[in-house]
């Protein structure tokens, strides 16, 4: 199957790349980053559990490799409006090819092959929430109740059509955004907790309150009013979750590759609600999304070269941004805006791009503050992270979960705000509920020991 994707994919970069002038150094360009896609989808497929790099190398083939060929051939801008050139296209295949060689190099040297013998120890059917606290649970139910009963009063069916947000009710960006994190973590975690229950224990009880949180999760994160990249994440997370022993890598691949070219077109069709809906036809579901800035990456690298080549490099200043995106502007005022908003005025400045909130891929992100020894630094720092997640992921399935439900937004970037939505969801769907927990747990045994000795007390008394 790799070596019929590899010479499909190569006749369709030689189609593309064949009439241009430079066409031979294009098409060497692309078929370098070919056989570096088809080494990672191997070693994601070789082994039998599930792996973080069959979303990374979905990811270079679908956003580095597969869109800009078929965009070459489709006219004569980038879908940022950016003309496209051939040297562009070949200095960013480079900079591609450089990030994918040296997190091929630093990715073989895998800790939990020697540790486990496997990317994914089978280990015990345990995801890690067995680890959260009746009370915690109940407390999310709650929440998530009442996040739904204060949407519906506010906003009758508008928000699960996707005609209001909650902008209508506070005015302030940073707070709106933090609000709706909070909600959709809150919510997504309370259906986990409960389906999780349901699965443990199937009385019509939990049954019921399974049912409560699916219509209030559909509501609240319905795809008319929600990202498709988060409803992604949400669907990977439930796959890592539960379904991690019944899926083989290959399968996996198979499926983001059918959220990608069906699922994720059909869902953007809903993305301002049900009017003007036609039926699409399959081409248009597949490929026409290619040519639009959904899968703008590859150009906005492209861009971002050109950009680092009249302003220079931030070294550092732009990724101290992205660590501190908490501090308020009115605190930090000199905090620099995100690269995919610099990148989106530099773009409309230069060409007819008249829109600057764009995504930004990772390269992209490490190219911007240090340039080509960023881009090698950038790929040896998600190397060693994937390693070190894979090797302790039977410790916290549900951590190495949420990471990989958002290796997609964060790989597409642009980082500071994929960052601020990671962190967020984490700190309300990891850290708040384990922490929690402990401190219900130590009570709990406290208590339990405190029983213990006044009853050793007492039994020395008689």
């Amino acid at each position: 199957m790799i070596f019929v994707f590899v010479l499909g994919n190569a006749a369709l970069a030689y189609a593309n790349t064949a009439e241009w002038k430079q066409g031979g150094l294009l098409l060497t360009t692309f078929l370098l980053n070919l056989i570096c896609i088809a080494i990672g989808f191997y070693g994601a497929t070789r082994t039998k559990k599930l792996n973080l790099d069959t979303i990374i190398w979905v990811f270079v083939y679908m956003f580095f490799f597969l869109a800009p060929v078929v965009q070459l051939n489709y006219g004569p801008v980038f879908p940022n409006t950016m003309p496209i050139r051939a040297e562009d296209v070949w200095m960013a295949n480079i900079v591609v090819c450089l990030w994918n060689f040296t997190f091929l190099l630093f990715r073989s040297k895998r800790q939990q092959d020697r540790q486990s013998g496997g990317d994914v120890p089978s280990g015990a059917p345990s995801n890690g929430l067995e680890r959260i606290h009746d009370r915690i649970r109940t407390a999310y139910f709650l929440l998530a109740f009442v996040i739904f009963a204060f949407t519906v009063a506010l906003f009758k069916l508008d928000y699960f059509m996707g005609l209001a947000d909650y902008s209508r009710v506070v005015s302030n960006k940073s707070a709106v955004l933090l609000f709706s994190i909070s909600c959709q973590g809150i919510v997504f975690a309370n259906w986990i907790f409960t389906f999780d229950r349901r699965r443990r224990n199937k009385t019509a009880y939990n049954t019921f309150k399974l049912y409560i949180a699916t219509i209030v999760m559909v509501h609240q994160l319905s795809p008319f009013n929600t990202t498709r990249f988060y409803i992604g994440f949400c669907l990977i997370l439930i796959v890592y979750l539960f379904y991690y022993m019944k899926l083989k890598p290959s399968h996996f691949i198979w499926i983001i590759f059918t959220g990608l070219l069906f699922v994720f077109p059909f869902l953007n069709m809903f993305r301002y609600g049900i009017s003007g809906y036609e039926t699409p036809s399959l081409y248009h579901l597949m490929f026409d999304q290619l040519t639009e800035l959904h899968f703008d990456a590859f150009a906005n690298l492209a861009a971002t070269m050109k950009y680092c080549a009249m302003h220079g490099y931030s070294y550092g200043y732009q990724m101290l941004g992205v660590l501190l995106f908490f501090v308020p502007r009115e605190i930090w005022s000199g905090k620099p805006i995100s690269s995919g908003e610099a990148i989106g005025d530099f773009v409309s400045g230069q060409y007819t791009l008249n829109f600057n909130n764009l995504s930004n891929p990772l390269p992209s992100e490490f190219f911007t503050n240090f340039g080509w020894t960023g881009v090698v630094i950038g790929a040896v720092l998600l190397a060693l992270f994937v390693n070190k997640l894979e090797a302790g992921v039977s410790k916290n399935r549900y951590t190495h979960g949420l990471i990989a439900g958002y290796l997609f937004i964060l790989l597409r970037g642009d980082l500071m705000n994929a960052f601020a939505y990671c962190f967020g969801t984490y700190v309300v769907m990891v850290l708040v509920p384990y922490g929690c927990s402990r401190l219900l747990n130590g009570k709990r045994n406290e208590s339990k020991e405190r029983r213990l000795s006044h009853d050793r007390r007492i039994e020395v008394r008689s």
